[in-house]
């Protein structure tokens, strides 16, 4: 039973991510919400889904273990750094310096703590 939820999570978890990130515009219409913008918080938002699936699928590999393992931990940080890095780069993440370098700092850190989290996984 446990892993038919962990699989209804991934796969809902996952496609919500999927489709938040890569088109946020055109999901809002589809689900008939307002427009999001410049589509930084629904990407960022799609990319810790996705982040999220990526841990519920290593938790579906180890099942002995019954919290979210480092490697969930790494998949998820990895995520929302990849997303904060091709939001600055794109140039759709902050109207300011301030916000540019706010987000550079909290994407490096999130890296820096995945790999630290990879070292002792």
């Amino acid at each position: 039973m446990l892993q038919q939820l962990l699989w209804t999570e991934v796969l809902l978890k996952g496609s919500a991510g999927i489709l938040l990130a890569l088109a946020p515009g055109y999901a809002a219409a589809m689900l008939g919400m307002p427009p999001a913008g410049n589509g930084f918080w629904p990407r960022l938002v799609g990319a810790l889904l996705i982040g999220i699936t990526a841990a519920l699928l290593f938790q579906g590999a180890f099942p002995a273990v019954r919290m979210i393992t480092p490697a969930g931990l790494i998949a998820i940080n990895l995520a929302g750094a990849a997303m904060l890095v091709a939001l600055l780069v794109l140039g759709k993440a902050s109207n300011t310096r301030r916000g540019t370098v706010l987000l550079w700092v909290i994407a490096l850190g999130l890296a820096l703590l995945s790999l630290v989290e990879i070292s002792f996984a």
